[in-house]
């Protein structure tokens, strides 16, 4: 899902752990998946355990799904603070129509 944007707008910032997702709790941050901090945006490709409880992802504590979904909330809000517009490619969806339909939304293809 990657190449679709790579070929537009070259590789993505090899910075996935930007200062603005560092917190208290976080030291070290929270991650975007695919981020263009100059051009205004970052993907996150979302798999299923970020909605739905998965026994072997979270050690059997359902717990810790609820403690992923603060963590997408809280990076959700911390990117728009900073001026970083977040979308999302679930699981269930084609990345190669939702990465264009993503990109026409935000103004930056056709």
């Amino acid at each position: 899902e990657k190449n679709y944007v790579i070929i537009l707008f070259g590789p993505p910032s090899a910075n996935h752990w930007p200062d603005f997702l560092k917190t208290p709790e976080y030291p070290t941050g929270l991650q975007l998946d695919i981020p263009y901090y100059q051009h205004g945006f970052a993907i996150e490709v979302q798999g299923e355990q970020h909605e739905k409880f998965n026994k072997f992802f979270y050690r059997g504590d359902p717990n810790n799904l609820v403690k992923q979904q603060e963590r997408d909330q809280l990076k959700e809000e911390l990117c728009e603070e900073n001026w970083i517009t977040l979308r999302y490619v679930w699981y269930y969806e084609d990345p190669f129509e939702k990465i264009p339909d993503i990109l026409r939304e935000l103004g930056l293809i056709p």
